[in-house]
């Protein structure tokens, strides 16, 4: 997530650990990037989460996050649910970010996105996709074979092929599908309204590049760009994809031409 500002200069990252309260609590890892000129942003060394760093008035801060259950985020993935998930952002959003956000998300983070616009419309002021998976692993195990489901379901277990995993395969639980089903959004309009960029690479085999045409058909907004890159895969992280997501993020900000007060 971003604050948006008007300098841009070197970043300084600050580490912490952010306790959310609740049930729990969570414990969720974090990098807050201070560009100086930005008004405040709260990178709080957990416990506590009323310590503030203070910088000159006018740049950008962003923070970075894990979600529970992964990274140096504290938690058990197999037991994490897309609902325990979008908690973690809204967390951040009320917690640690300042101002008005654009927020990025890669991959599920993207379907994250869109809750935490959809539920914080007065924070969110726009949205920049890479691969956004909305729904992808909800529609992923309804199309597969009927015996196939009816085994996750028997076993409890669906494993998902992935080349990023080295057993080849993600366990994915299938009480997480089941869970995950009342967080699709693509079945009926999505009520976000504010810009949207969506870039997705066009050899994705993961999440498949007609998802991002799918959201942005769904979307209220009517701000709202696909760019589709031939030769990309679902991680975009060649040097031309992140040049890309770099200048879609920084001519955001000027649109926009909002300063954090």
């Amino acid at each position: 997530m971003r604050s948006l500002g008007t300098t841009r200069t070197e970043p300084t990252w600050r580490r912490g650990r952010w306790e959310d309260g609740g049930r729990g609590p969570r414990r969720l890892a974090f990098l807050c990037q201070l560009r100086p000129g930005s008004r405040r942003v709260r990178p709080s060394p957990w416990p506590r989460r009323d310590t503030n760093t203070e910088a000159p008035a006018g740049a950008l801060a962003a923070t970075r996050f894990d979600y529970s259950g992964v990274g140096n985020s504290e938690g058990n993935l197999e037991e994490c649910t897309v609902g325990k998930w979008r908690k973690d952002i809204l967390s951040v959003i009320d917690g640690i970010a300042v101002g008005p956000q654009i927020l990025v998300g890669s991959s599920l983070g993207g379907w994250l996105m869109l809750h935490a616009a959809i539920a914080r419309p007065e924070k969110v002021m726009a949205l920049v996709g890479v691969a956004t998976a909305a729904d992808a692993l909800v529609t992923q195990f309804n199309q597969l074979p009927v015996e196939v489901q009816k085994e996750a379901e028997i076993k409890g277990t669906w494993n998902l092929p992935s080349k990023y995993h080295p057993d080849g395969f993600y366990r994915v639980q299938y009480s997480f599908i089941k869970e995950a089903e009342h967080h699709c959004l693509l079945h009926s309009p999505i009520p976000v309204s504010c810009p949207m960029r969506l870039l997705h690479g066009m050899k994705d085999d993961i999440v498949p590049w007609y998802t991002s045409m799918q959201v942005a058909d769904q979307v209220l907004s009517t701000d709202v760009d696909v760019i589709l890159r031939k030769d990309s895969g679902h991680r975009m992280k060649e040097k031309a994809d992140l040049q890309l997501l770099t200048y879609t993020i920084d001519d955001l900000i000027d649109k926009l031409s909002i300063v954090v007060p």
